[in-house]
């Protein structure tokens, strides 16, 4: 009897050690993974935004956060499924906020693209060239429509063809306006033509899309803010009962019923945010 016994210790020990070396090498895959990520996020990612960050202080801030703030959330919840919490959302802030900040860029470009079209149309209307023409946006105009003009004729002066760098913008950008723009640049460059003319043709048809885009997002406001108060309410029902009877609480997080209550509740607010999302978004 205690052959079987010793065997079945020595198997779990087997067990043990092999599950170790599984979940070793699965975290330092992990590991390496997200530090690439992290890497490309500051070497590429957010340079394209012109946001610099060394990458050696942000893997340092970040592994920091990674350490502290799921420490503060275990200390004063007690609740290890908290602090895991926190370390995920830690874990996706940086890639997030480059999300958000890219939209917000290329929404303001996006707004911005009109004008500076109307500047480089105006510039050819008045005798300039097509380079003295571009230099009148980063010169007059705000940024980031200014910086990406500013990119594209510094590329330009090392040596880079004009066609390339304009390609590099609209690669960057990713906005169909800046993809036109730089089509209707490189036709009239190539059969000639009135290119102020085309210029503020399109100068007026992207302005006239970007009107229509505000006017369906100012209609579209309040399903937004319904969703977001929607999505956001239990949450705030579940912190105020949180801070009224936290021992009650505090079971949804330790017991398994709890557990399968709160991951089909964090399922279903996913699921209507994305069906909200789908509902007001139109696109043009």
């Amino acid at each position: 009897m205690s052959g079987v016994a010793e065997r079945v210790a020595l198997v779990a020990a087997f067990a043990a050690v092999a599950v170790a070396l599984l979940a070793w090498r699965v975290g330092s895959w992990s590991t390496q993974r997200h530090r690439q990520r992290l890497e490309r996020l500051t070497q590429v990612e957010l340079i394209e935004l012109f946001v610099f960050i060394e990458p050696r202080r942000f893997l340092q801030l970040n592994l920091a956060a990674f350490a502290v703030i799921p420490a503060v959330f275990w200390f004063l919840s007690g609740s290890g499924w908290v602090a895991g919490a926190a370390a995920a959302i830690v874990l996706v802030l940086p890639t997030w906020v480059h999300r958000r900040l890219r939209h917000r860029r290329l929404a303001l470009l996006q707004r911005q693209l009109p004008d500076a079209i109307a500047a480089v149309a105006a510039g050819l209307r008045g005798g300039l060239g097509l380079w003295q023409a571009l230099e009148l946006v980063p010169r007059y105009q705000p940024r980031p429509v200014s910086q990406e003009l500013a990119l594209v004729l510094r590329q330009h002066r090392m040596g880079l063809p004009l066609e390339e760098a304009l390609d590099g913008f609209a690669r960057r950008s990713a906005l169909h306006d800046v993809r036109m723009l730089v089509a209707t640049l490189a036709i009239s460059r190539d059969l000639g033509g009135g290119l102020a003319e085309a210029l503020e043709r399109l100068a007026n048809a992207v302005r006239r899309r970007v009107a229509m885009e505000e006017r369906i997002r100012a209609l579209t406001a309040q399903g937004r803010m319904q969703g977001v108060i929607v999505g956001a309410l239990p949450i705030g029902v579940a912190a105020v009962l949180w801070l009224v009877e936290p021992r009650s609480m505090g079971q949804l997080f330790v017991t398994p019923l709890g557990v399968l209550i709160v991951g089909l509740v964090a399922v279903l607010e996913v699921i209507g945010a994305l069906l909200i999302r789908k509902i007001v978004r139109i696109d043009i």
